[in-house]
């Protein structure tokens, strides 16, 4: 994954990361590079998502307010395929592509949550730990509150032996 992509990927859960990363390979060995487009998101930065198209303009692009997005947990990002032969790298926002699909696919296979597969507001290019709620409870927001999101990780998210031996390394 390019430098961006790694940058936002280190403030993120270790095993979204690496889920992301293992999917990023497969998609670049088919010729596709991907970038992850957010990731962390603070509470105020949320803040400003929601107010979009509510009280700021443009159009609505989230249903969450602070506190209500796993990105604001470290739990999710958003991630897009570029397009083929276009250098620089640029997005490739159409969800119909058959990149996009794959892409999809790929996160699907390695259990990550799909938001193109949500039927209320689906958001093709978010993908989020499952083993854990689709959204956040009021006891994972105390968490984070409290101790951040290496507290909500700890307490929240079932972490596989491997995943917590990277961690440690």
């Amino acid at each position: 994954m390019d430098s961006i992509s790694e940058s936002r990927l280190s403030q993120v859960h270790v095993l979204l990361a690496s889920k992301i990363r293992t999917v990023a390979t497969a998609m670049s060995a088919a010729g596709v590079e991907c970038r992850v487009v957010q990731a962390l998101r603070t509470k105020a930065e949320q803040d400003a998502l929601y107010a979009q198209g509510r009280t700021t303009p443009g159009k609505i692009v989230t249903k969450a307010q602070g506190g209500h997005s796993m990105h604001n947990y470290g739990l999710a990002v958003d991630m897009v395929p570029g397009l083929r032969g276009v250098t620089p790298w640029e997005p490739n926002w159409d969800e119909n592509d058959p990149d996009f699909a794959m892409m999809i696919d790929l996160c699907e296979k390695q259990n990550l949550i799909a938001g193109a597969r949500w039927v209320h507001m689906p958001d093709a290019d978010h993908f989020q730990l499952s083993g854990i709620p689709v959204s956040p409870t009021q006891d994972m927001l105390a968490c984070l509150l409290a101790g951040g999101c290496e507290a909500v990780w700890t307490r929240f998210v079932p972490t596989a032996p491997a995943v917590a031996e990277g961690l440690n390394a």
